[in-house]
């Protein structure tokens, strides 16, 4: 699978009615996950059943004697990268920070598998969602999750990265991911990450820092922008980050008015062809704002924070007794500038209160 379209196979996007939406062309096999499960636990009995999908994934529960692990199994949106960014994420915020993560037991980072796919197998994190338990908890309970989410942006903020991007293993990775000269193009099918990652607990002490490389981004990766040629990354500045995103727009407003039908065009082309022109005229200023806004700062790289930008009830855990028990969902999450991390989360966000609520 050495070409962009072998390394997407399986994976087609169906235009909605507003959006593009990632589908399975071809369905990951309960025996082939089992199959792999059993060689890493060769005396073990292993149960694997089907236990939820996501826009980007497949999660299966995989019971081995009385332990219970996730297998996830993701469609090929942005090859390698996703995979073996995320492992070093999660890594990373376990030792830098106070939030409770799954634990990567192993994974793969590349087709070549019985599966098919790339997949992750992890702990899985007990708990219930925070939405299904958010109004039955008390205001101390409130209280005492918010100053843990404040404790963990404290963290994140005192151990900032260098340039924007995905953080890597600068030992697992070649040097293109972390290099200002990274790839522009879907890595081939040999760049594998180890089969075996060893457990948290199993990381000689004083390793190295993880690397800030090529980002990995739904902006970056939705329908056709994973075979736009686009830089992506790692970014010395804002400027330079934003500058790719306008950039992406700006080709598929170009290919909006490239792909519009000769002569008199209908009422939805004309739609079309005027949004595309006005987003085109919004872009043309932005890039004369930027210089303005984002100023160049010679060499010196800007300082990035870690961002999960989806904390939101569906992705926090509860212990029903009100405790923070883990937090999800951290593929795609990057490294940004400061700035953007200086926003509420997305639980606390909701309609604005005109009343002081009852706390008792």
């Amino acid at each position: 699978m050495n070409s962009p379209e072998d390394q997407l196979q399986g994976l087609v996007w169906v235009q909605k009615t507003f959006n593009l939406e990632p589908r399975w062309t071809v369905e990951p096999k309960n025996e082939a996950t089992q199959g792999i499960i059993q060689t890493l636990y060769p005396l073990r009995k292993i149960h694997v059943h089907f236990l939820a999908q996501g826009a980007l994934n497949k999660l299966y529960e995989v019971k081995i004697g009385d332990e219970v692990f996730v297998m996830r199994i993701s469609l090929p949106v942005d090859p390698h990268y996703k995979t073996i960014s995320e492992v070093t994420t999660l890594d990373w915020i376990s030792r830098t920070t106070n939030i409770p993560v799954p634990r990567v037991l192993t994974s793969q980072s590349n087709r070549e598998n019985p599966i098919g796919f790339e997949w992750i197998f992890m702990t899985k994190m007990p708990g219930k969602l925070l939405r299904e338990l958010w109004h039955s908890l008390s205001f101390t309970a409130k209280s005492s999750l918010v100053r843990e989410f404040a404790i963990y942006s404290g963290r994140l903020f005192r151990n900032q990265l260098h340039g924007i991007g995905n953080i890597y293993k600068a030992e697992s990775v070649s040097n293109d991911i972390l290099s200002d000269k990274a790839t522009e193009t879907l890595p081939t099918a040999n760049s594998t990450y180890p089969a075996n990652n060893p457990s948290l607990s199993e990381f000689p002490k004083g390793q190295s820092q993880p690397g800030v490389g090529r980002i990995v981004s739904m902006h970056f990766f939705w329908g056709s922008h994973i075979l736009q040629d686009v830089y992506r990354g790692p970014y010395h500045s804002s400027r330079d980050w934003i500058l790719s995103r306008l950039s992406l727009t700006e080709k598929d407003c170009r290919s909006t008015l490239d792909n519009l039908p000769s002569g008199d065009l209908g009422s939805d082309d004309e739609a079309e062809a005027d949004d595309a022109t006005r987003t085109l005229g919004i872009i043309g200023k932005l890039k004369e704002l930027l210089p303005i806004v984002f100023p160049q700062n010679g060499d010196v790289t800007e300082p990035s924070i870690m961002v999960h930008d989806d904390l939101s009830s569906r992705n926090i855990l509860l212990h029903d007794t009100g405790e923070l028990a883990a937090v999800l969902d951290w593929e795609c999450v990057s490294a940004l500038p400061v700035w953007n991390a200086c926003y509420y989360p997305d639980f606390l966000k909701g309609r604005p209160r005109r009343k002081e609520p009852d706390v008792n």
